[in-house]
């Protein structure tokens, strides 16, 4: 993914989302480094989505001074605050990428903990070649057919389809227009 690829991602987002996410990336690494540092890896992948969500929820109260982000417009609030997990993914990615001096990153190796390290580089750029101009609604079962092949011990039915219906947003939402 090149730089201008980053950046035409972060236009998606507005200013809100793309600041409480530096805030999610921040808490999210703390969390990994310290509480949660003995946890299950596969937890890391959805982490900052759910922070995001959270963060995202709490601050449209606080703006609002009510609970209608949860209640009425929950579907808005959800969808931001994913936009925020997204957007947090994405300020992981450049940081690792550009700041640490690590060679280039495949934008999915963050979201693909689960998989065994020595394969999953090749998980990553099969996944994203393999889905690339594919329709949004394909992707999921792509990746949920495909996901399996990369795994040292097998996720549940249902975590593989969260896991391949995340991961299949996460690329729509790279992805160059």
């Amino acid at each position: 993914m090149s730089f201008v690829q980053l950046v035409s991602a972060f236009r998606l987002y507005g200013a809100d989302v793309l600041l409480l996410a530096l805030g999610v990336t921040l808490l999210t690494s703390l969390l990994k480094k310290t509480v949660m540092k003995n946890v299950n890896k596969k937890l890391f992948v959805f982490l900052p989505f759910a922070i995001g969500f959270a963060v995202y929820a709490l601050y449209k109260m606080l703006v609002t001074a009510s609970f209608d982000p949860v209640t009425k417009d929950f579907l808005l609030t959800l969808e931001s605050g994913f936009g925020c997990g997204c957007a947090a993914t994405l300020y992981y990615i450049v940081y690792e990428q550009f700041v640490r001096g690590k060679t280039a990153c495949e934008p999915l190796l963050p979201l693909l903990d689960f998989i065994p390290e020595s394969r999953r580089s090749e998980a990553a750029k099969a996944l994203r070649e393999g889905t690339a101009g594919m329709p949004q609604e394909d992707k999921a079962a792509y990746i949920k057919e495909h996901l399996n092949s990369y795994l040292e011990a097998p996720m549940s039915e249902e975590e593989l389809t969260v896991a391949a219906e995340t991961l299949a947003k996460y690329l729509s939402s790279i992805e160059q227009k």
